[in-house]
């Protein structure tokens, strides 16, 4: 065969180069954004207790639910801190990938 072979280079609408990501590189991204999505139950029962605006106020229930509602929110934000830099670590890598070459 003499025919020469032609490389066609993978480009988006606008002419640029596609980054290669993996379906690993989604799966791992995805995961992160699940494990986030996982405290949605439990801050809505955080918002609960903090939109009940019912009269009588009954003190010492109220005190003994800010106390536990407080544990929750402060385990809720040292994990969200930890996943936020999980993302914002992952999105650079996925950046930072090589194009394809066609």
């Amino acid at each position: 065969m003499t025919a020469k072979m032609t490389k066609k280079k993978i480009t988006t609408k606008n002419i640029q180069p596609i980054k290669e990501i993996s379906y690993q590189d989604m799966h791992h991204l995805n995961d992160t954004i699940d494990q986030i999505h996982s405290w949605k139950e439990t801050l809505s029962l955080l918002n609960d207790f903090f939109e009940n605006k019912g009269v009588p106020l009954n003190k010492k229930r109220i005190i003994r639910e800010f106390h536990a509602n407080s544990y929750v929110f402060a385990a809720f934000y040292e994990d969200f801190l930890v996943r936020a830099a999980a993302l914002e670590k992952q999105v650079e890598v996925l950046k930072a990938k090589s194009k394809v070459r066609g």
